[in-house]
């Protein structure tokens, strides 16, 4: 049994780039470009260019509890090598990461890694974990999805000549619909919420001289899902017992 994650970090921040690359951040010297890259990478120098941006992840705090949601769903479909053939949706849809149980099974015998061919979450060809070679017959395949609203904040380093006013353009549009706007165009996975006032912090390079330098602290909200599978019963036996001779 596996569990999927809806949204990863790279993600995150590829989606936070792509909004930043609309904010007009422009370099000093107009015959250089301006860069946006990730933190925390070893071995890399600096960009060429004396205008650039770094983004340094800070915090993930979590804004509610769990968001649960249960499928239940079967199809009918066969198994050859490490591949589903899906013929039929008798309930629900599959997803990636769903385990799949044949009737009566006391446990899954693949799961899904991805969809090949056909409709999305329904007829066509899915690759499987194994090769559990299987006839048609249905096959189930629930899921329980667990949302967890989160607050990351992503530290934006903005450094060169130019580094002021590139923050006081991030700080302002972060605020607005036209960063809500810029976020959704970008992948729809984050959420400008607010951001911290931009902050000098002169670095010093490798040189030992003095390099401008503003920060500020983005903050967004992120909604990653995660997927496991989750059984569910097909019939339910009820019988009664006597108070009394349970008590004895």
């Amino acid at each position: 049994m596996s569990a999927t994650l809806s949204i990863t970090e790279t993600q995150i921040f590829t989606s936070l780039r792509s909004a930043l690359l609309t904010f007009g951040l422009a370099p000093a010297d107009p015959s250089t470009s301006l860069s946006i890259i990730r933190g925390q990478v070893n071995r890399v120098p600096e960009p060429a260019g004396p205008d650039f941006v770094v983004m340094w992840p800070i915090s993930d705090d979590r804004l509610s509890m769990n968001i649960e949601t249960m499928l239940d769903s079967n199809v009918t479909g066969s198994i050859a090598g490490n591949v589903l053939a899906v013929t039929a949706v008798g309930n629900g849809s599959l997803s990636i990461g769903a385990a799949l149980w044949p009737f009566g099974a006391s446990a899954p015998i693949a799961t899904i890694l991805k969809q090949l061919t056909g409709l999305v979450g329904g007829v066509g060809t899915y690759q499987l974990t194994t090769t559990p070679n299987a006839a048609s017959a249905i096959l189930y395949c629930g899921t329980r999805a667990m949302e967890e609203d989160t607050e990351v904040t992503i530290q934006c380093d903005v450094h060169g000549p130019a580094s002021h006013d590139n923050a006081r353009l991030i700080e302002t549009q972060w605020r607005s619909q036209w960063g809500v706007d810029a976020c959704a165009a970008s992948g729809g996975i984050i959420v400008p919420l607010y951001s911290t006032d931009p902050r000098q912090m002169p670095f010093e390079n490798a040189e030992a001289q003095f390099e401008e330098r503003w920060s500020i602290d983005l903050c967004m909200q992120v909604n990653p899902v995660v997927t496991v599978p989750q059984q569910f019963a097909t019939s339910a036996e009820v019988t009664a017992e006597s108070v009394q001779a349970l008590a004895a």
